[in-house]
C-alpha cells in the first residue's frame, strides 16, 4: 500500500457548494469493485481497485433518482490501513475537513454505509481523485 500525505482540505464543490460529487464520474466497475454489492444500512463495503488506482480517503455515496444520481453522503475510508477511522457525513451538514492523501494498491478500502440510508440503488464514487470513478451497490432494508 502506498500512502502519501499532502495536507488537509474542506470538501466543498466550488460550483454546487455541496461537496466532491461529480456528475460526470464514470461507472467503472472494472476499476472499482464493491464487496458486498448488497449491504444493509450500518454495514461496511470493501472497495478494491484491480488496477491499483491511486485515490484518496474520500468517497461519495449517491442514490439513483430517475436517470440521474443524488449526492447524499461523504464516506471516509480506512484505506491507509490500521488506525484510520471510517466515518460518514450527510450532505448539507457542516463541511468537514478531509486529509488530502494518496492511497495506492488494490485495497480493500472499507467505507461505512450510513445507518440512516434509505433502501435503494446507489453508487459509490471516488471523491477526490482524477478521474472520478464509480461502482454500483444496493442498500437493502
Amino acid at each position: 500500500m502506498l500512502v502519501s500525505v499532502a495536507g488537509c482540505s474542506t470538501i466543498l464543490d466550488p460550483v454546487q457548494g455541496r461537496g466532491p460529487a461529480d456528475p460526470a464520474a464514470d461507472m467503472a466497475p472494472e476499476l472499482l469493485v464493491a464487496d458486498p454489492v448488497e449491504v444493509a444500512p450500518g454495514g461496511v463495503v470493501g472497495l478494491t481497485f484491480p488496477g491499483g488506482t491511486t485515490r484518496g480517503v474520500l468517497f461519495v455515496l449517491e442514490r439513483r433518482v430517475g436517470s440521474g444520481w443524488d449526492y447524499q453522503y461523504d464516506l471516509l475510508s480506512d484505506g491507509p490501513g490500521p488506525g484510520w477511522e471510517r466515518a460518514w457525513h450527510a450532505v448539507g451538514d457542516e463541511p468537514m475537513a478531509v486529509e488530502d492523501i494518496g492511497v495506492g494498491g488494490i485495497g480493500p478500502d472499507r467505507v461505512p454505509i450510513p445507518d440512516v440510508a434509505e433502501p435503494g440503488a446507489y453508487r459509490i464514487c471516488t471523491g477526490n481523485s482524477a478521474p472520478n470513478i464509480c461502482t454500483p451497490i444496493v442498500i437493502g432494508s
